[in-house]
Order: C-alpha cells, then structure tokens, then sequence
C-alpha cells in the first residue's frame, strides 16, 4: 500500500488559524466585558448617557424661582449634548417636582436613589426637607452636587455627599447689611427680617442678626406664610417697628406683597431680597415706583447684564433654546452654573464613571470659574460652601436691565 507524508506547512497553517481564531473570539470576549465594566445601571450609568436627577419644585408655591433654576440647568446640560456630551455619553437630567412638600421629596429622593437611579442629584430646594433627609443623604451614596439651599442641618458639619451651589445664608446677609449700613451712613443699625416660615427663614435670620451685632445694632423678625395673600398685619409690624431697613427672605409673592403693602402705607422702607428674588417677574410685578427702594444681593450675575464671557456664552444659548425672557432670572443663572460644576466634575471620571468614584474625585476639592457669571469659586475636603462673594443688584425700568452697585471684589470685606 502506498502511504502520503502529511504537509508541514499545511499543518502550521492550520494552527496559525485556529490561534487566530481563538485570539479573535477572546478579544472580543474582553471588549464585550470591557463594555459591560463601563455601564453601570445602579449608579445611572449606561453606554450611551449618564442619568442624572434634580429635586425641585416644579408647581408648587417656589416653582416660580425654582422652576428656572432647572430649565438653567437643564440648558446647560442641552449644551453639553449637543456638543457630543461627555466621554461619549449624554447627560439625562431626570426632575422630580416635589411641589415644596417634605413627604413628597421623600419619595422622590427614594426613587432617584433606587427605583430610576442616578449617579448624584441637584437642587434640594426645601429647606425642610434637607433637614429631613440630611441623615439619609450623609449616610447614603448619592452625592448631592449643587444644592439650591444651603442649611446647617445638611451642609454640617462638611460631609463628601454635600456640595452648595447657590449664595450661603451667612455671606447673603453679610454682603446685604454692610452694604446699606455704609450706602446710609448708619450707626447702631435697625434692621428686620421679613421671611416665609420656613428652617432656612430661621437661619437666615440669625446670620442677619449676627451681621447686625458687628454694627452695634439689633435685628427682629417677621414672618409670614409661603403662601399668603395678604401681608398687611406684618407690615404694620414693619412699620411699628421703624427699622432703618428690611431684607426679605421668600419667595417672589413675599418680596412683591411686602414692598407694595408698603407703598400703599406711603412707606418708603430700603430693603434687599436675598438672591432667589433677583428675578424680572419681580421688577415687573412692582413697577418702576414700588421698586425704587428694591434690590437684592446676588453671588450671580443676570444675563444680559454685562458683556463677560460667561454672560455670553449663556445668553446666546438661552436664545438658542427659546429663553430670551428666562435669561435675566438670577434662578436661571444659578441652574445653569450648578450644570457647569456637574458636568465638569462628570468629565474628570473619564469613560468609566461611577458614583463612588464621582464622591472620591470630588472630595479631593475642584474650583468652578463661570467666566464671570459668579466670582470663581473653590471646594475643599474641609469647605463645601460654594459662591461666597456677592454683590448688590437692581433693576433699571428705562432700560429694563439689570444694574449693579460695584464689583465683587468690593464686597469681599463684608464677608471675610
């Protein structure tokens, strides 16, 4: 019988091929489970998008300077993903409308956490509901990044899971009361806090009392519901009282009741609004009289108020995306820069991003420049604060602009 030797080189052939087979097969194996380590569903994490959530009211009694403060931010974000977004992911901004209610946010707040989960959340506009939650949030893993106000129950003592972003109680009244302490040339100052009754009211309260004291002077306090109609009792309280001037702390209904009660008694009281009341529905809703004794102390700037580029960079998008109006809303401004800060702080996680390492990155501390919309401004593993320089703002009826008193860095006396 007649045998055939087998071929050498056929036989290596084969073998380089099944290697090369084998090879590609566990490439892609690698590539399929590299893919699966980058998503991450129970942080909020996916191939194509991050999911992120916010906690405001949306249509209850503060959804008229809260509501622009998500559609700032919900811009900002619309920006980013139109700009191919971040690591190749877009950012999908998930609100939750708490209508200003605790038990509401609760419930929200569980379902970001875990029924739709997100990787942090912003806004946090309840004062009461912080301070609900405040354990919750400390002891959890979804960091807040930005929240809409700060209290004492949620902000301390310095915690990784909480990050401010709008203008501090203490700074809002520092700024506000030496301001109109040097514009009035006052000596042992008399001032009264008209507020909503609410914990941040409260604390808002006593650092404006704590400001006064440095002047020797003395601070009282009124208040009133977040959803009154009629303010007079509290300004006959105002007027027995005869402070040199108020500062209101609410919502746009506080400021506008307050200032046109006043004005119907023949008043012509000085008074600040802190930076939530910074909003043109205001102005409008007071005229050029009931006005003229109004401003409000900002760590924001109005868009369309100056020519930074910030400014610009904002107001051309709000344009873009149909909020021509919307834009001078200090409530926007402050969204729109909470949006900032997150998706930078998303951006330095690289392609594989996750909550703990989110909380980790931001603890080592990151500096937020708006390009003029705020003074710049640092966190730090012991100082979670946020915006700290402010200054005072209001409203020209001629031009219907916004006006400011100075520079930022004219106030920064007032709050060191």
């Amino acid at each position: 019988m007649k045998t055939f030797s087998r071929n050498p080189g056929a036989s290596v052939l084969h073998s380089l091929l099944s290697h090369a087979r084998l090879a590609a097969i566990a490439g892609a194996s690698l590539a399929a489970a590299s893919g699966m380590a980058q998503e991450v569903p129970e942080d909020g994490v996916y191939k194509d998008r991050i999911d992120w959530g916010i906690l405001m009211d949306l249509s209850g009694p503060t959804s008229a300077s809260q509501a622009p403060w998500v559609k700032g931010f919900q811009d900002y974000m619309r920006k980013i993903n139109e700009a191919g977004g971040i690591n190749g992911r877009k950012v999908n901004v998930l609100a939750e409308d708490n209508r200003f209610n605790a038990a509401t946010d609760k419930i929200a707040y569980e379902k970001l956490v875990s029924q739709t989960p997100v990787i942090a959340i912003s806004g946090m506009g309840s004062s009461a509901s912080q301070v609900a939650l405040a354990p919750t949030i400390k002891a959890g893993k979804v960091p807040i990044v930005g929240t809409y106000t700060p209290t004492k129950a949620l902000s301390e003592p310095v915690s990784p899971m909480v990050y401010n972003g709008f203008c501090g109680y203490k700074q809002m009244a520092q700024a506000g009361i030496g301001f109109y302490v040097d514009q009035l040339k006052l000596k042992a100052p008399k001032v009264m806090t008209v507020s909503i009754e609410t914990a941040g009211g409260k604390e808002y309260h006593d650092f404006v009392a704590e400001a006064v004291a440095k002047y020797g002077g003395t601070a009282t306090s009124v208040t009133m519901k977040v959803t009154a109609v009629d303010v007079t009792p509290q300004v006959q309280e105002i007027m027995a009282q005869k402070p040199d001037f108020i500062t209101i702390y609410g919502v746009n209904n506080t400021a506008v009741l307050t200032m046109k009660a006043l004005a119907q008694f023949g008043v012509k009281m000085p008074a600040f609004g802190i930076t939530y009341l910074g909003s043109p529905a205001v102005y409008q809703a007071l005229g050029a009289q009931g006005s003229a004794n109004y401003n409000f102390i900002s760590c924001f700037t109005p868009g369309g108020s100056d020519q930074s580029v910030g400014n610009r960079e904002m107001s051309a998008a709000a344009d873009k995306f149909g909020r021509v109006g919307l834009k001078e809303d200090i409530n926007y401004v402050s969204g729109w820069v909470t949006g900032q800060m997150a998706a930078e702080s998303l951006a330095k996680l690289g392609n594989s991003p996750t909550r703990a390492k989110l909380v980790e990155s931001m603890a080592k501390g990151f500096t937020v420049d708006s390009k003029g919309l705020a003074a710049p401004f640092s966190y730090t593993p012991d100082n979670h604060n946020g915006p700290t320089v402010l200054k005072m703002f209001g409203f020209d009826h001629a031009t219907s602009k916004f006006k400011h008193f100075g520079e930022y860095s004219d106030y920064a006396k007032y709050t060191k």
